[in-house]
């Protein structure tokens, strides 16, 4: 695509919600959504997974373990774990040594209600969690959603804790404790406001690694915003350094070091990103969706599309609407 030799203005009605356009290109769904009630001796193992999981202690203590980590998560009561990437397979267990397994869970593919506490104890328990696993679409996720850590763990019991994620929790545990009517929906949508809250806590963050912390920067943003109001638009680096009001090298320097990678290489995430959802929510023929995305070229989409998805845009669409 050639460059643009002028710079394009964002208009007020396009300075876009980046985290919000994030969220939606990826259609988070939930899978599973209740509490786990456990007596000692426990553990229970999981395997492998791409969903997202996101815990709430609600009585007793959980120690999480995760395969790909040698530091324990201890989890008291009103603290909250996100694993965003997925849990690479590990246990949570009591706290006794060693831990002896007694449970495997297994996630369903498909949506479980789970609108009363999964009891795995004949007795009180001990311990008891909420528990929300759920699956983001295949879309490429880029680095600001690939920014958060394997695991979060989020205490609320701190000094300098969040007040908002504190107060989601203990609806959470509040519902898990005496379900109601649609009480898997509510439970869902709370962990899903939670999920927003740590995303944002990470942006706000400036000791975070690259990657949703661009957003605090202003700079950033305005180039951020840019690509996703209009990905069609023919970007170029000294296009998007004159909307910043920076020099090309400095633009470009700036945006690889807070977004973790070059301006380029997030243009094409975003549109790869775009098409993805189009492709598998609309009938838009790939011609179409080719210009939409910023390819004058439907041989050029193609190829750029099969090398991030790993399949070409139609066998892609035909995947997305067997599901």
């Amino acid at each position: 695509m050639p460059p643009l030799t002028t710079a394009r203005s964002v208009s007020p009605e396009e300075d876009v919600d980046v985290l919000a356009s994030l969220l939606d290109m990826h259609r988070l769904t939930t899978v599973v959504a209740g509490r786990i009630d456990l007596a000692p001796p426990w553990r229970l193992d999981s395997e492998p997974t791409d969903l997202v999981s996101i815990l709430v202690q609600s009585v007793g203590q959980s120690h999480l373990v995760r395969k790909d980590d040698a530091e324990t998560v201890v989890m008291n009561p009103g603290d909250v774990v996100i694993q965003l990437r997925g849990a690479g397979g590990g246990y949570i267990h009591d706290g006794s040594n060693p831990a002896t397994t007694t449970w495997m869970l297994k996630p369903r593919p498909t949506r479980t209600a789970t609108p009363t506490p999964l009891r795995l104890t004949s007795d009180d328990p001990a311990s008891s969690f909420v528990c929300c696993l759920m699956r983001l679409g295949d879309a490429p996720r880029g680095p600001l959603l690939d920014s958060l850590p394997a695991v979060t763990h989020i205490s609320t019991r701190t000094s300098g804790a969040s007040p908002q994620i504190q107060r989601v929790a203990e609806m959470m545990i509040a519902e898990s404790t005496s379900p109601g009517s649609a009480s898997t929906r509510l439970m869902s949508r709370l962990a899903e406001v939670l999920l927003i809250l740590a995303l944002r806590r990470q942006a706000d963050d400036e000791t975070s690694k690259p990657g949703l912390r661009a957003l605090a920067d202003p700079v950033i943003a305005c180039a951020i915003k840019a690509i996703h109001a209009d990905p069609s638009h023919p970007w170029s680096i000294a296009s998007l350094a004159r909307l910043c009001g920076l020099s090309r090298s400095a633009f470009a320097a700036r945006f690889t070091e807070t977004v973790g990678e070059t301006p380029y290489a997030y243009l094409t995430g975003w549109r790869m990103a775009s098409a993805a959802k189009m492709l598998a929510t609309s009938d838009i023929t790939v011609d179409r969706i080719a210009m939409a995305v910023g390819y004058r070229s439907e041989a050029a989409f193609r190829r750029a599309f099969t090398a991030a998805l790993g399949r070409p845009p139609r066998e892609y669409r035909t995947v997305s609407h067997q599901r």
